[in-house]
């Protein structure tokens, strides 16, 4: 029974570490598998997003090279001083001036396209004649004054209109004609109401106003449209290329006339907007890397659609084959590491794991007991060595810290000590030159006491009751040094005498009162210090009528870099030595006066100093 019992309870062992090892593996290794899937079919999108979009843009900078002369083209003929002759003298009722004029104005045409332009037909139209070339494209009586073209071209007032593909028995009411006898089936056109003038001695010279102006009509047919499309796409692009208007009309798609999934394409479908010229959308229930360019010459949009499904489908099968290959090895190496570690560990790692849980709860006194013959003595040995180092760096890191701190607090004394020295001889320096030898002898007296104070006094904290009286004697220096510049008064109740204080702490605040609030004053200045208690806190006031701060320069004066060396230092080791919460604050109003606030911890409540 036993030995059934021991291999039950070492076979379900097996059994659990055979599980963790597959959900540890297996698990992580699929999550791994659709994380590099899904990081890859984003890359790969990303960089078909920005290819599409450079090729929709190179695409339609192509285009933009075909059709850009048309509105150079039409602006010439404004200006062509042959057709101004030609308008200015028309006869419109007389049939035989007429064909002579479509032929002038034929040839007129032929000098402004060059040899190798794209135009199917290019006319100038009127309500009473179509001039031009006689062979291609007519229009009825009164077909091209009803068109929407001509309105178009009307409402643009002069400027050049793109009149996307149409079909062009139906823009012009035509009956009676087979569609199919036609060289070309839709047509789009680039229509321009012109100004025939005549520019000669440096004047300008235009038609009468009664005389009707012609529409310069450039025609093209979507099949030329297309194969300039397709020309300038990559042969090995699996991407469809289409161009449609800003009101998302179909100009022309590079597949072909009226099929595939972008047939009834809208600009909500694509999504163009002035954020991104890269989008994601679905269409037709497929997900699509739509991408568009906006044509300089035409404002329509050169657009790029590539199915996404295309860039992921290898990938897929890919990581597919080599994450299943990875399953069965896993599956095989679980069985067998699982068990050999059960036969060989499960005993021996309970004790380390009980002392490093004891190490985390912050127990260093744990220690783990083993015979000398234990395999893993050693290892035992070593972790008690460990947990004994580490008792002792924590131990050492905390002593570090403290006198760190000390150092620091005895550094900023020192360098106040010496601060408030040049200042004050340099007051009895000019006593001595007023030849007042009896003040400056007084306030030498008190200097060489006050200079006791700070030379043999060397603790950090003293009680407020000696600070005061450092202070008192400060002043008596300043009033003699400033006469009746000011006047000061403490009122601090007797019963806080003996709170313990950072050492100067208040004399800062006093001389900027003295030397900076009152700078302008000579006579009626005053200073208040006084101090209340808040709770378990004392807070001090040194209060004064001076001229007072700007709100910028209280910051400047707790920055980094300030000549407020006294009153920085004094904050910064109020908040070393009782933590951030403790410290300076100022508060002022320019021309009113000014509010210092010393905050410290009552030390006759035994507060905790962090």
């Amino acid at each position: 029974m036993k030995k059934l019992y021991k291999q039950w309870k070492y076979a379900r062992l097996r059994t659990w570490l055979i599980v963790f090892f597959l959900m540890f593996s297996i698990i992580p290794l699929g999550v791994l598998g659709i994380i590099v899937f899904r990081l890859s079919k984003a890359e790969l999108t990303k960089q078909a997003q920005e290819h599409f979009w450079q090729n929709a843009k190179n695409t339609s900078a192509l285009l933009d090279n075909e059709l850009d002369y048309i509105e150079e083209f039409s602006l010439k003929m404004n200006a062509d001083s042959r057709l101004y002759d030609i308008f200015r003298e028309l006869d419109t009722e007389n049939g035989l001036q007429l064909e002579e004029a479509s032929k002038q104005i034929t040839r007129i045409l032929l000098n402004y396209l060059p040899w190798n332009n794209s135009v199917y037909s290019t006319h100038l139209v009127t309500s009473y004649y179509r001039f031009g070339e006689e062979e291609k494209n007519f229009y009825p009586k009164n077909s091209f004054v009803e068109s929407g073209m001509l309105r178009q071209a009307r409402e643009a007032d002069g400027k050049l209109v793109w009149i996307p593909t149409y079909n062009y028995v139906e823009m012009f009411q035509i009956n009676g004609i087979n569609q199919n006898n036609l060289e070309y089936k839709r047509l789009f056109s680039a229509v321009r109401r012109l100004n025939p003038s005549n520019i000669s001695s440096g004047r300008i010279l235009h038609l009468d106003s009664d005389v009707e102006r012609p529409y310069l009509v450039v025609n093209f047919t979507e099949e030329n449209l297309r194969s300039m499309l397709r020309e300038y796409v990559r042969k090995e692009s699996e991407a469809q290329y289409f161009v449609v208007t800003e009101q998302g009309e179909v100009v022309c798609s590079s597949y072909g006339d009226g099929d595939g999934e972008f047939a009834d394409i809208t600009v909500e479908d694509i999504g163009i907007s002035a954020e991104s010229d890269c989008v994601r959308r679905k269409i037709s229930g497929e997900d699509y890397i739509i991408a568009y360019a906006e044509s300089e010459v035409t404002g329509w949009y050169v657009v790029a659609a590539l199915p996404v499904k295309i860039l992921t489908e290898k990938i897929a099968d890919n990581l597919m084959r080599v994450i299943l290959a990875l399953i069965l090895l896993m599956t095989v190496l679980s069985f067998g590491i699982s068990f050999i570690i059960s036969n060989k560990f499960n005993r021996k790692i309970y004790k380390p794991l009980n002392m490093i849980e004891s190490v985390g709860a912050g127990d260093f006194n744990t220690v783990i007991t083993y015979h000398p013959l234990d395999e893993f003595a050693f290892f035992y040995q070593k972790l008690n060595e460990m947990n004994q180092n580490l008792k002792s760096l924590v131990h050492e890191n905390y002593e570090v810290k403290l006198q760190k701190r000390d150092t620091e607090i005895m550094a900023l004394n020192i360098q106040m000590n010496p601060h408030f020295l040049y200042n004050s001889l340099n007051i009895i320096n000019w006593a001595c030159m007023k030849g007042d030898s009896e003040k400056a002898s007084g306030m030498l007296l008190d200097l060489s006491r006050m200079l006791q104070y700070t030379s043999q006094n060397r603790e950090l904290m003293v009680s407020l009751r000696e600070d005061l009286d450092w202070l008192e004697r400060y002043l008596g220096i300043m009033g003699k040094r400033y006469e009746q510049r000011f006047r000061a008064g403490i009122s601090i109740p007797a019963a806080m005498g003996r709170l313990q204080v950072p050492k100067l702490f208040l004399q800062p605040f006093v001389e900027n009162a003295i030397i900076h609030a009152f700078k302008d004053y000579q006579e009626d200045g005053e200073i208040r210090i006084f101090a209340e208690e808040e709770k378990e806190d004392i807070v001090f006031y040194v209060e004064d009528n001076g001229c007072g701060i700007l709100q910028e320069k209280i910051t400047e004066i707790f920055g980094q870099k300030n000549n407020s060396i006294g009153i920085q230092n004094t904050d910064k080791r109020l908040r070393m030595i009782y933590g951030e919460k403790y410290g300076v604050s100022i508060s002022s109003q320019v021309g009113e006066g000014t509010t210092v606030f010393i905050r410290i911890p009552d030390s006759r409540k035994r507060y905790k100093i962090n």
